[in-house]
């Protein structure tokens, strides 16, 4: 027993560790849903702080992500953090590419405080976002 009479606690494996190492390999070796998503560029920065959310846009939804830590998707909320998988879904993966590519919008600068809360609500309604299709058609423009 340690000198201040407690025994040891065990490490707790939050899984973030296993998910990062898995999309450091699939970022060499990506899945086609992935390379497909960064080379149409639906990966959208929408904030920088104070944490820096990210944005893919799917076939049939929007996927809020956070680097390396979550995704709003099924796959990931089933399988990786219920622990049925570490693999991580395309869209962790669709982002880690994007930043190493430097091919992205990034909206991060252009929204308001608003139209940031109004993408994220969105997304959580599991609808796309009107809200960030908009902004991204005026960049077009």
């Amino acid at each position: 027993m340690p000198k201040n009479g407690k025994e040891p606690s065990p490490s707790i494996d939050t899984g973030l560790e296993t998910l990062r190492e898995k999309l450091v390999k699939l970022s060499e070796t990506p899945p086609a849903q992935a390379r497909s998503a960064v080379g149409e560029l639906k990966v959208v920065k929408i904030s920088s702080t104070p944490l820096e959310l990210w944005v893919v846009i799917g076939r049939e939804s929007d996927y809020l992500v956070i680097r390396g830590t979550y995704c709003s998707c099924p796959h990931f909320a089933i399988r990786v953090v219920g622990r049925e998988s570490p693999t991580p879904c395309y869209h962790l993966v669709a982002v880690e590419m994007a930043i190493r590519q430097k091919r992205f919008h990034d909206l991060s600068l252009s929204l308001s405080k608003d139209e940031l809360i109004d993408i994220v609500l969105e997304i959580i309604a599991g609808t796309r976002s009107t809200t960030l299709r908009r902004k991204l058609y005026m960049l077009h423009e």
